[in-house]
């Protein structure tokens, strides 16, 4: 079963889905006159703006938090060591390649997404890719749509949501277990046997601890995402960060390395091909742009216009990849950790900070388990809102989808960690194929979009100009 895995993945990510991705998203970046990148700045000022007076059910910054706490997870952490032990330092520029064309991704998939959506009966907002190909390309999409919803739905049931989480605190768990008993060989032997139990008791406690905000909707998680999401970030950055100003000394080797490694890819025994392919891959995997998911959280954002909600989307980019598997690839090269997943970042953790090396990995493993936690409730938010589309919206189908969703949590120390992440990877690729179809099809209506707003905002600063300009001749 792995081995069919493994070949269905190469199939579908193979060089064909990775250069669409970013074929799309450099395709919108020059149509858009390379529009996310001139308003970045304006984008990030929009992610911290609170209107006066502001009491809606979901805020834009909600709505991004909630789409950060599925997109940063344990990828960030596993997948970039991964990313680098598979295309060496050359795998960290790639990465940063696809954020820059995964820029224009998020902001069509977040203008699309409250252009086009439904309004809900409790007066809320639902959509996202589905809802865009419906609405936007009319009902002989429909069928493209429900195509979407449906590898969603897995997606979110067997793959990233699920068992890539839990598979990888449980590894973090059991090294953290078997190096902390290493003069005890019993309780070594019983550890190393003990596998499925410690991953059982983990997606059990996940399980638990996200119950009731699985139950609450989008709302709830909202609310939580927008508290708890900031706070997770700024630790892991700031230990980071910590690790960084300690081998300063040891940074520009560390970035000459990664552009070295562009230059002349053979010297580090990773080709141009391979280093490509997995920068890219973990890209795309860790910001998810393209794949469609960011849009049905952003659906839900209440008092904010097309345009704007497309920037504050593509912020999540800044945060994801740019600012935090950055920092994760650098601290990996400078401390010269080795190995692919957890154990290079944990052996990071160990070189990097002042603390006893026991004491360093279990803060490896209380990130891990925060960034699996608001991924776990981040995909139960996208699996829920695709089965909706499919059935439309019953919640009883819903109630079955979630307590069987908090099963497969405790099923994943039973699966090879190489088939959970080949599984994870043929739902994601069978999702974006759709998706990225509709950003296609309906780039013509982005870009009217955009330049409308960008006349806004011209008329709106020559209005403003010339009241201030009236004020001061008068008072003259």
């Amino acid at each position: 079963m792995e081995r069919l895995l493994q070949n269905v993945e190469r199939a579908i990510w193979g060089w064909p889905l990775l250069a669409v991705l970013l074929g799309t998203g450099l395709y919108l970046l020059v149509r858009l006159r390379f529009f996310p990148i001139r308003m970045l700045p304006h984008a990030i000022k929009l992610v911290f703006r609170r209107k006066a007076g502001e009491n809606t059910r979901v805020t834009a910054f909600g709505a991004l938090c909630t789409s950060l706490s599925a997109t940063i997870g344990t990828g960030n952490m596993v997948g970039v060591a991964t990313a680098l032990s598979l295309g060496g330092p050359g795998a960290l520029f790639w990465m940063e390649v696809s954020a820059i064309t995964g820029l224009s991704l998020k902001y069509a998939e977040g203008l699309l997404a409250v252009a086009y959506r439904n309004r809900k009966p409790n007066g809320g907002w639902s959509g996202g890719p589905s809802a865009y190909i419906t609405l936007g390309l009319g009902p002989k999409f429909r069928l493209l749509g429900k195509f979407f919803s449906f590898f969603g739905a897995m997606a979110g049931l067997f793959g990233v949501g699920t068992f890539v989480q839990v598979g990888s605190v449980t590894s973090c768990l059991v090294a953290l277990i078997s190096e902390s008993a290493k003069r005890l060989h019993m309780i070594q032997f019983f550890t190393g046997r003990s596998y499925p139990a410690v991953g059982i008791l983990v997606g059990l406690l996940l399980s638990l601890l996200s119950l009731r905000l699985l139950f609450g909707g989008i709302e709830r998680i909202s609310r939580f995402s927008s508290r708890f999401v900031p706070f997770m970030c700024v630790l892991y950055m700031f230990c980071c960060a910590w690790i960084l100003f300690r081998n300063a000394s040891q940074l520009p080797a560390a970035i000459s390395s990664v552009f070295a490694a562009v230059k002349n890819p053979s010297s580090f025994g990773a080709g141009l091909l391979g280093s490509m392919a997995a920068g890219v891959s973990r890209g795309i995997f860790s910001n998810e742009a393209g794949l469609g998911t960011a849009p049905i959280a952003a659906a839900s954002a209440e008092g904010v216009s097309p345009p704007e909600q497309g920037l504050i989307s593509m912020t999540a980019i800044v945060f994801d990849t740019v600012l935090i598997c950055t920092l994760t690839g650098l601290m990996i090269l400078v401390t010269g950790s080795s190995g692919a997943g957890v154990s290079a970042t944990m052996l990071a953790f160990a070189r990097g900070l002042p603390l006893p090396g026991l004491a360093a990995k279990l803060i490896v493993f209380l990130l891990l388990s925060m960034f699996a936690f608001t991924t776990v409730i981040g995909w139960s938010c996208y699996g829920t809102a695709c089965l909706d589309d499919l059935t439309g919206g019953g919640s009883v189908p819903r109630k079955i989808y979630l307590i069987l969703y908090g099963f497969t949590v405790a099923l994943a120390p039973f699966c090879s960690v190489r088939g959970i992440w080949a599984a994870a990877n043929i739902c994601n690729g069978l999702m974006a194929v759709p998706n990225v179809i509709a950003l296609v099809f309906l780039s013509d209506r982005i870009v009217q979009m955009s330049r409308s707003f960008l006349d806004f905002r011209k008329e709106k600063r020559y209005n403003r100009a010339s009241y201030y300009k009236r004020r001061k001749q008068d008072a003259e």
